[in-house]
């Protein structure tokens, strides 16, 4: 009984203070955003979290969308309200599928690999150097990467949710036969101004959980190859968790209090 609590108390220890640590991170990173001038790494960030997003996260909600249509119509029809299926999809893509369905696969995509490249700096002492010649590391590594995600997960969002809806719209009006003049008026008509700038709200959030932790991770590495990938798997991981954990908590402040 006695280890068991040990244990149950090292881990809750632990977890008090990798979310201090992270908490601290993001407050470091947020307030030196205006202090990042090289607009050509924050571009390069871009390129890399948002545009070689683009296809994956188009293929997917794609086939989100076309799913939702395929399950929603099929209860719905019991009804005769099949029609109503393009809001069920609207409405599940911009308040919570599309969010963080956008999160969890650039948390998987960019996680480890801003893990992997911040941890390789740390062992091979790079960022030791940069603090040597007067350059926060914060700054010059995890700001520029904070502001390109800022950018590249609304805009991810954006077009993800517009392109689930035409992944439905295929099934809607091709394979089940809803009018398509019908199915696009469903679609918009429950969606309004309070639920899109949620969705905008969430993925920012997201953006900064995710490049931050995985930016901790990486300043954290140690012990060579092996620690970098640990380091990448825990990124991923805690990105996933966090996420999860903070569309929740943001769920729950705008929609049930």
């Amino acid at each position: 009984m006695k280890k068991i609590i040990e244990k149950v108390g090292s881990e809750f220890l632990f977890l008090l203070k990798y979310t201090g640590s992270i908490s601290l991170l993001i407050s470091s990173s947020t307030k030196k955003l205006f202090k990042v001038k090289k607009r050509e790494s924050i571009a390069k960030y871009i390129n890399e979290i948002g545009s070689n997003s683009l296809f994956l996260v188009g293929i997917i909600a794609f086939f989100t969308g076309m799913v939702l249509v395929m399950e929603t119509v099929h209860t719905l029809k019991k009804f005769g309200a099949e029609m109503y299926s393009g809001g069920l999809v609207t409405i599940s893509m911009i308040r919570e599928l599309g969010p963080v369905l956008i999160a969890l696969i650039v948390a998987g995509r960019i996680g480890a690999s801003i893990a992997a490249e911040i941890g390789v700096m740390k062992i091979t002492e790079q960022i030791d150097a940069l603090q040597v010649m007067a350059v926060d590391p914060v700054t010059y590594l995890v700001s520029p990467r904070v502001i390109a995600g800022i950018i590249s997960l609304p805009s991810l969002f954006i077009i993800s949710f517009f392109i689930s809806i035409v992944g439905g719209f295929f099934v809607g009006v091709f394979m089940v036969g809803i009018p398509s003049g019908v199915y696009l008026y469903q679609s918009f008509k429950y969606v309004n101004i309070k639920d899109f700038f949620i969705g905008i709200l969430k993925v920012i959030v997201f953006a900064i959980i995710i490049i931050n932790v995985s930016s901790y991770e990486g300043l954290n590495a140690y012990g060579g190859a092996e620690g970098v990938g640990k380091a990448s798997t825990n990124a991923v991981v805690s990105s996933f968790f966090l996420i999860i954990l903070a569309n929740l908590i943001i769920t729950g402040i705008f929609y049930f209090v």
